[in-house]
């Protein structure tokens, strides 16, 4: 009945499905709960999957199995030529350019982040970068997504970092009967997705806000929701040197900008975007680059705290990327190449996603290896175990940014790291958490140093998630740069 779920259970997911790998290899199947799923890690099968025959892998696993009205729209949730549409409406707001006016409302938001930990810099506190960032993360979200300042730093039991906690605080039980049961039982026993109050609370802060909206239709906002409102009309998807030098993070070459156009070679004739479509994406818009990011930086400053050298490389490289306003430029930002390895090494070691999935639309087989994929058939690429093989990176365990210098990018397999995914389907949201991330931890780093203290867990204990990987706490010393 449970199939490999209480595996899950029992260990965090990252590392239970690094277990299979190695004692499996790089093709294996395994049960959740009734459903048969074949994990895939040899890199020219995930090629061959993501990108060159993604025009028969385009569906992802439902997780949510939602009904409600809001929910069955957001982007992750969406299959075939729903998820085209959307898709093609939502990814001009997500240029490097759409970015670039998004940079000046991040800085707002690290103004109160640097003043709250200059707190605790002179006292040389331990803390729990954790809490520190998810709080930062929330600030940058509610500011750039709908124009409102929560001041979260200032106000302990903030309401939107109290809910977006409570709404990844999953009992691992209750997902389990998530994933088990059938929707109507799951309504029945207040166990759904669509029940938890979390949700109920930013369903209706982002409807409140999108009705001030409509009754204001004359006052125009720079921010995520404005850009859905005014989504009439597409743009033709324009890349910059900025979208180029963050390429890698989703092995984007030829072949993959292939796949791409001919995925959304479709002639999408209805671009408005209907009030509940425009909520799910702004739900997920706040959701999932809560947690993500906010586990991103929490990691990267673990590595950093246990790499001193590494920390110091990083605040050179930094302080000289600093203009005559104590600013770094957007642009020059984006390229900094150390800043960029430091992020993609902890991305390596500590992808927020623990994994990819996909649906087979037919039949199909799998290059040489005899296996027929049948019609429904799930496939899990299991990041964690392919980031951390050491086949693709010798010492895998050791941080070391070098691996993601310009210089040696070569050296990585295309397709051994998938921290945003891969092809057509991959993370539309990646350069708005890269930005956030990069601004985020190039101002920290110029200020303050990060140390191990006898509190610190090493090596970092993974919270038990069946949806993403983040630590249970963070722990570390903090001290003002003199």
């Amino acid at each position: 009945m449970f199939g490999n779920l209480l595996d899950l259970f029992i260990i965090p997911q990252p590392l239970q499905e690094l277990n299979w790998f190695k004692k499996y290899c790089k093709i294996y199947g395994h049960y959740l709960g009734k459903t048969p799923i074949l994990s895939i890690s040899d890199p020219e099968l995930i090629k061959q999957i993501l990108v060159k025959d993604f025009h028969l892998f385009t569906d992802r696993t439902k997780f949510a199995r939602s009904r409600d009205g809001v929910m069955s729209k957001i982007l992750i949730e969406l299959t075939g030529d729903d998820w085209k549409r959307i898709r093609s409406i939502l990814s001009p707001t997500f240029t490097s350019g759409k970015m670039k006016k998004m940079y000046p409302r991040i800085r707002e938001c690290l103004t109160d982040f640097v003043n709250q930990l200059e707190g605790f810099a002179p006292k040389k506190e331990e803390v729990n970068v954790k809490d520190l960032y998810g709080a930062y993360t929330m600030d940058v979200i509610t500011i750039c997504a709908f124009s409102i300042k929560t001041d979260v730093h200032k106000v302990l039991d903030n309401p939107f970092v109290v809910n977006a906690r409570n709404a990844f605080d999953v009992n691992p039980v209750k997902k389990i009967a998530q994933m088990m049961l059938p929707m109507a039982v799951q309504i029945r026993l207040g166990v759904a997705n669509s029940c938890t109050p979390s949700r109920h609370f930013f369903l209706g802060s982002i409807r409140q806000i999108f009705e001030n909206r409509r009754q204001n239709e004359d006052k125009k906002y720079n921010d995520f929701l404005q850009l859905l409102i005014d989504m009439e009309k597409g743009n033709d998807i324009l890349r910059d040197e900025n979208d180029i030098n963050e390429s890698h993070h989703v092995n984007e070459g030829e072949e993959e900008l292939a796949a791409k156009r001919k995925a959304f070679n479709m002639n999408v004739v209805n671009r408005h975007l209907s009030e509940n479509e425009i909520m799910a994406q702004a739900m997920v818009f706040l959701l999932a680059g809560y947690e993500t990011t906010g586990s991103l930086l929490s990691f990267c400053t673990y590595e950093l705290a246990l790499n001193p050298h590494v920390q110091q490389i990083l605040h050179k490289e930094v302080n000289s990327a600093i203009d005559s306003d104590e600013e770094i430029d957007y642009d020059l930002l984006s390229g900094l190449p150390y800043l960029d390895a430091v992020l993609s090494e902890s991305l390596r070691l500590h992808s927020p996603a623990p994994r990819l999935s996909r649906l087979s639309a037919t039949d199909y087989k799998l290059g040489d290896t005899g296996i027929t994929l049948h019609q429904g058939q799930q496939i899990d690429f299991p990041i964690h175990a392919i980031h951390t093989s050491e086949e693709n990176y010798p010492n895998p365990f050791q941080f070391n940014p070098d691996r993601f210098k310009p210089d040696n990018r070569h050296n990585i397999i295309p397709y051994t790291y998938l921290p945003f995914g891969a092809g057509p389907r991959n993370c539309i949201g990646m350069r708005f958490a890269l930005l956030e991330a990069k601004l985020g931890l190039a101002t920290i780093i110029r200020r303050f140093t990060f140390s191990p203290t006898t509190q610190t867990d090493i090596p970092v204990r993974y919270k038990r998630s069946f949806g993403l990987t983040a630590p249970q706490r963070v722990i570390v010393g903090i001290e003002a740069r003199v």
